[in-house]
């Protein structure tokens, strides 16, 4: 078997593919890559031993093709070689690959000594009880946002994923992200490394086919398929979409990029050992910003106010930094004067930010 393709196109499939290979060490599976071309069409396959994904281009001249490769050595080969073209030629268990110069990759066996059969879900008999079109646009504005206020722990599971349905909802207790996008009807709990993913793609236009435990998300060029988050019923939507829906007494608006510059230089004259508090004070002027020990603090003017209250109150600068971070306005709207936290909106994006209470 032998293959001869445009080593540009190589190398952006093998670099995008690498995306969904974990290279667990416990895994091996997630440590190969399958390279399949059938019918013209180039395949690229790899896992993180849950999802698996597949990068595809269609049109490439040859002859069928199949071979499974120990990933991270042949992504870094194809990287280096400047040629026009690369070959590839499967001879007796070894892949001779071609370019610059000759290099031998031995291939991997399984247990019976015989060359490995990567998995392909794709290729098995798939029955959707739901298909949507989304875009991808939609998926970047939640790994933009959403993303940062999924839990990190896996102390309550099921907040490690993304709740989709008419909304799309993200929290770990002490922050939520809520994007007021419906993607789909039957809500769905999806894990963190799926959607990052289907971040790799290119096509603005998503097709999704999901049953009960599966999903697939699909473009001409690419596709990820695995398992729902099977603690759904754990998400507590109703509670997270009421915190969301919560009223303040007062609005302001301040530019971004000076609030994040400012609790880049205030997180400085903050330590652990103060449980990371600074001190919020909205004054008639302007937001003042102050750390819990030394005598370090800051105002940024309002852009704007509406209904003004004085209110003072405590937040975790780190909490505070990562979800103004977050963000993707270029002005933040803080919505205050409930003492348990703060809303911050951008269009159809909300962000509730819990307050520090007193021991």
């Amino acid at each position: 078997m032998e293959l001869t393709l445009k080593t540009t196109l190589l190398q952006s499939m093998v670099a995008k593919a690498m995306k969904g290979a974990s290279g667990d060490k416990m895994i091996p599976l997630t440590n190969l890559m399958a390279i399949s071309l059938e019918d013209n069409t180039l395949t690229l396959i790899t896992t993180d031993a849950s999802n698996f994904l597949y990068v595809r281009q269609d049109k490439v001249d040859g002859e069928d093709f199949y071979a499974v490769v120990q990933a991270d050595i042949f992504s870094k080969l194809v990287a280096r070689i400047t040629s026009e073209n690369i070959t590839l030629q499967v001879d007796d268990g070894i892949l001779i690959v071609r370019g610059n110069g000759k290099y031998s990759i031995e291939l991997p066996l399984d247990e019976e000594g015989a060359l490995i059969v990567y998995p392909d879900p794709l290729s098995e008999d798939f029955e959707s009880i739901e298909e949507v079109d989304i875009n991808l646009s939609t998926i970047k504005l939640i790994l933009a946002t959403a993303r940062h206020a999924l839990a990190d722990t896996y102390d309550i599971p099921c907040y490690t994923g993304y709740y989709i349905a008419d909304k799309i909802l993200a929290t770990d207790t002490s922050k939520i992200c809520g994007i007021d996008i419906t993607l789909w009807d039957t809500p769905a709990l999806i894990s963190e490394p799926m959607l990052n993913l289907v971040g790799v793609f290119d096509e603005e236009n998503i097709s999704v086919y999901r049953n009960e435990d599966n999903i697939i998300f699909e473009t001409k060029t690419c596709a990820v398929y695995g398992p729902l988050m099977d603690s759904i019923d754990d998400y507590q939507d109703d509670v997270i979409e009421g915190l969301l829906a919560t009223e303040f007494d007062s609005v302001c608006k301040i530019p971004k990029a000076d609030m994040l510059r400012l609790l880049d230089r205030l997180i400085l004259f903050v330590s652990r050992y103060d449980k990371n508090e600074v001190t919020l004070l909205f004054t008639e002027k302007g937001l003042q910003v102050s750390s819990k020990r030394s005598d370090s603090s800051e105002l940024i003017a309002y852009a704007d106010s509406e209904n003004f209250i004085p209110f003072d109150c405590k937040i975790d600068i780190e909490l505070l930094h990562s979800q103004v971070k977050a963000n993707v306005g270029d002005m933040l709207k803080i919505s205050y004067g409930n003492d348990r936290a703060l809303k911050l909106e951008d269009g159809c994006v909300t962000q509730i930010i819990a307050l520090l209470q007193e021991d």
